[in-house]
This record gives C-alpha cells, structure tokens and sequence, in this order.
C-alpha cells in the first residue's frame, strides 16, 4: 500500500498543473521524475504477483474512515478465502 502525497506525486486533483517562479521547470521535473518511479515501483511489485493500493493523501484528509474502508475492501477481495477453525478447535 501506497499513500502519495499530492504535490508530492502528481495528485490529477491537487497537484498544481503548471509551476510558475524561477523553479518551475525544477518541480516540472521533479513531479514527472516521481511520478515514473511511481509506475515503476507499481509494475515491479505487480510483477512479482503483489497487489498495489495507492491511496492520495487528500483522501486520507477527507476522509480518513471511507480511505481505510477502501483499503479492507481492495485487501479483503486479494485475499483468498482460507476456512474459518471448527468451534472448540
């Protein structure tokens, strides 16, 4: 599991879609650069069979309940279903 911070990582909701300032082309960079480990990072854990939850941060912010429910729920699905021990065993 992912939580990526919104400037950080290119948030399509937060992330500022042009840098403005002296170091504009810095955090043009930096925000691309990012985002592509991102990808990478994704790709090589679901290569080697994880399954990859990425949460934003601004999710966590605004609801932190309904982000941890998101996460049980795409957990809950990965899982295999394994039987439950006999009762007194």
């Amino acid at each position: 599991m992912f939580v990526d911070g919104c400037f950080w990582h290119g948030c399509p909701e937060h992330s500022p879609s042009q840098f403005r300032g002296p170091n504009a082309a810095l955090w043009r960079e930096k925000i691309s650069t990012n985002r592509a480990r991102d990808d990478r990072t994704r790709s090589a854990a679901e290569d080697a069979g994880w399954r990859v939850i990425r949460v934003w941060e601004c999710e966590v912010k605004r609801d932190l309940a309904a982000a941890a429910r998101r996460i049980l729920t795409a957990t809950a699905e990965a899982r295999p279903s394994q039987p439950r021990p006999a009762a007194g065993g």
